[in-house]
């Protein structure tokens, strides 16, 4: 019985340590296309450790899913199976969206920086609430932001057949429900 059950965990050991070995990227990272962007929005605010721009600036950053990345970029995405003709679609889709979402993180960044000047001892004292229109301004921002991220989503689910969009939920690397 012993032996039954060391010879399983040797197995599942191969198994899941043998999946992982083979598990590779479509693509490697874009580590140009995220040094440009890193250029593009400029430093971080005082108050931010580490910005992940523009995905910090949408309304929901964490809890979509992001496609291009998991399908192309993601260590396990390999095991899709995708074409060439899929990858050049998911590539497309990132080409048309990525410019429209930096821009528009952009506009949002610089009205919470000007928001923390305003905010800040240098200027002379107002209401808050006089601020309350540039928060519903950046609300309505971030919302059309996610809009963009989430039209995306939608161009790049149909670009992947429904077993590999199943496949890539189960690496793991977002629980989308």
């Amino acid at each position: 019985m012993k032996s039954i059950k060391t010879v399983t965990k040797i197995m599942l050991g191969t198994l899941m340590f043998g999946t992982a070995a083979t598990a590779e990227p479509n693509l490697p990272p874009p580590i140009g296309d995220m040094v440009k962007i890193e250029k593009i929005a400029g430093p971080a605010g005082a108050f931010v450790a580490k910005e992940n721009f523009p995905k910090d600036y949408f309304l929901i950053p964490k809890n979509l899913p992001y496609l291009v990345g998991m399908t192309l970029y993601d260590s396990s995405s390999s095991k899709l199976g995708l074409s060439q003709k899929q990858i050049d679609a998911i590539l497309k889709v990132k080409e048309d969206l990525m410019s429209k979402a930096v821009k528009k993180a952009l506009v949002i960044k610089k009205l919470e920086l000007d928001m923390m000047q305003q905010i800040s001892f240098k200027h002379k004292s107002q209401k808050v609430t006089e601020l309350y229109p540039r928060v519903d301004e950046i609300a309505k921002l971030r919302a059309e932001l996610t809009k963009i991220h989430l039209e995306c989503i939608e161009k790049v689910k149909a670009v992947l057949t429904p077993e590999q969009f199943e496949e890539m939920l189960d690496y793991g690397v977002v629980n989308m429900f």
